[in-house]
């Protein structure tokens, strides 16, 4: 998702996905690895990320699942409490019908499935009386953060977690792990971890939304802010090399800069200056015809020898 969300917010450009990269085995000796993600517009960066989300989600559904499967006694609709019954039938129905069709899903809901399932502890309402034969969509699930609420849940209430406190860890409020008082699921804590900024969640704590989530979908979840895409994304040229290396790097007999360094100034030169950049292959090439020497020296590192640009 932070994948997803840096490369709507223009955060990631084409420019930061290398075409090689240079591995170090525990021998110490360098390895260049092909990576297979060479992009030259937003356009395939955006739709990368959302094939990421996609399959993430489809294994995180398919191995719920099993694991629902694997340690509940009841079926999902002869859960006593209804929070749970409601998470377990909508967990069900998602791997059903994500083990039937993984890349273009459409929903599977037994007859049975087929009716509105209320999640209190939650405060959410799903309705899979009509999801049958439909494409599956996010907002069926009231958006992506509301599943992952729901998967959240569901985790702990197996773990023996009373429901109350099930849904307030799955909203966000830790305190209970803590030992401590829960919150007012009304009153946002910023000294509490939540789906805010570096906690690895979505959004604050409080109540999981029941409303669809606009224009989200199968391959674009939970639609993001616009998209603030900075110049260089939409930018058609590639940097020139000759014009890097005047504005910004010394050459010289005395000068050599790491390899990784070296295209890492160049590619955010080019999202400064609007451009796109060479893949890092092309940007070795070209540097080469221009003269510049690429050698691996101590710790099995390479070094271009002739050129320095400044750390970024």
């Amino acid at each position: 998702m932070a994948f997803y969300a840096a490369s709507h917010r223009g955060l990631i450009t084409p420019a930061f996905v290398p075409a090689s990269i240079e591995v170090y085995p525990p021998d110490g000796q360098s390895v260049d690895a092909s990576v297979p993600l060479e992009m030259s517009a937003q356009s395939s960066l955006l739709r990368c990320a959302g094939n990421q989300v996609r399959a993430a989600f489809a294994l995180c559904a398919l191995q719920t699942q099993r694991e629902l499967d694997g340690v509940s006694v009841d079926e999902p609709l002869g859960e006593p409490d209804p929070s749970v019954r409601a998470v377990r039938a909508v967990c069900f129905v998602i791997g059903h019908s994500l083990e039937r069709e993984l890349l273009n899903p459409t929903w599977v809901v037994p007859a049975e499935y087929r009716q509105r399932f209320e999640c209190p502890a939650m405060d959410l309402t799903l309705d899979a009386s009509n999801w049958n034969g439909r494409e599956v969509r996010w907002e069926h699930l009231g958006g992506l953060p509301a599943y992952l609420d729901l998967v959240l849940f569901a985790s702990y209430c197996l773990d023996g977690m009373s429901v109350p406190d099930a849904a307030s860890i799955a909203r966000g409020d830790y305190r209970v792990l803590r030992g401590l008082e829960p919150m007012d699921a009304d009153a946002a804590d910023p000294t509490i971890p939540g789906y805010g900024s570096g906690s690895g969640r979505l959004r604050g704590p409080g109540p999981a939304s029941s409303g669809p989530a606009p224009g989200s979908g199968w391959i674009a979840p939970d639609a993001p802010p616009e998209p603030a895409i900075t110049i260089a994304s939409q930018a058609s040229e590639c940097g020139p090399i000759d014009d890097f290396v005047a504005d910004v790097c010394s050459t010289g007999a005395e000068a050599m800069s790491l390899a990784g360094d070296l295209y890492a100034s160049y590619a955010q030169w080019c999202l400064d200056q609007g451009y796109l950049a060479h893949s890092q292959r092309k940007f070795g090439l070209e540097l080469r015809a221009r003269g510049y020497q690429r050698k691996r020296r101590g710790k099995g590192k390479h070094w271009w020898l002739g050129v320095r640009a400044p750390q970024i």
